[in-house]
């Protein structure tokens, strides 16, 4: 009788799930999977292990590896010394910080009635928010990211974002959002990580790039990646900063979440690349 209660409950946690439209990736996550818990040491030595921890390198470490200061200056394809780990946090396994976990599984994506490949999806970051120029797409980077964010999704069910995925929703802001008031929020709850002057802090080891990414100035994304728009940098910030937020627990209102978001982009960056100053208009 208590297994046929459980099935019950069960069965009707499943429909209100879907009928809710949450998808049945949100309904396991954590159960039994944790999507977010990967760990690099365990993969075997060998070129498929090789190619993954590669792929984790350009990451977490894209300054040194394929950034603008990259020791192979034939690898030198971003145009700034970020990394892709300042936005994808913990290399792509932090809850709404843009995870990796099902990207493999939900490409292709529709986007404007257009099929958008992983990667192309990915050199649209090497376009935007790393402010340079495409990988070859049959190359070992490309590969090896490709490697790196499957390896990240093994198991996820195919076509379904799990719970965590992309960015958590916000709602709309109380007032309009105002970069005079974010000048405020950014001097008492940014300043102190990302400095008075937004450019934040380089890295000691390896040398190049970052610590603390800079928000706006020559070596920040440009214009035209997703966190120069002010909804998707606010709901970016809301959930993730200061840097140690957990989701549910924010630092930020929505309200200081939204204008801080406005003063950030409201300040100096790289314009967007021809071939997507089209797409902001």
């Amino acid at each position: 009788m208590q297994s046929q209660v459980k099935a019950l409950v069960v069965a009707f946690v499943v429909v209100a799930a879907l009928a809710a439209g949450l998808g049945a990736g949100y309904l396991i996550w954590g159960w039994p999977t944790n999507w977010y818990a990967r760990d690099l040491a365990n993969l075997p030595p060998g070129p498929k292990g090789d190619l993954i921890r590669y792929g984790h390198a350009l990451v977490v470490n894209t300054a040194s590896q394929i950034g603008k200061s990259a020791t192979d200056p034939a690898k030198r394809y971003a145009g700034n010394d970020l990394a892709c780990a300042n936005c994808h946090l913990n290399a792509g396994l932090k809850p709404f910080a843009a995870p990796f976990v099902s990207t493999f599984a939900s490409f292709p994506i529709l986007v404007d009635d257009q099929v958008i490949t992983l990667k192309e999806g990915v050199n649209g970051c090497m376009q935007r928010s790393m402010n340079g120029k495409s990988l070859p797409v049959d190359g070992p980077e490309m590969e090896a990211l490709l490697a790196y964010i499957k390896f990240l999704g093994k198991g996820a069910p195919q076509g379904v974002r799990v719970a965590g995925m992309g960015l958590l929703s916000l709602q709309d802001p109380p007032l309009a959002p105002d970069g005079t008031r974010g000048a405020d929020v950014y001097a008492k709850l940014c300043a102190n990580c990302h400095k008075d002057d937004g450019q934040g802090e380089r890295s000691a080891s390896p040398g190049v790039g970052y610590s603390i990414p800079p928000l706006w100035g020559d070596d920040s994304f440009n214009a035209a990646a997703g966190m120069a728009k002010t909804a998707y940098a606010a709901a970016y910030i809301r959930t993730n900063m200061p840097f140690t937020v957990h989701y549910q627990d924010p630092v930020l209102s929505v309200q200081q979440a939204w204008d801080v978001a406005a003063y950030m982009i409201s300040k100096p960056r790289p314009p967007a690349p021809p071939e997507a100053a089209s797409e902001l208009h």
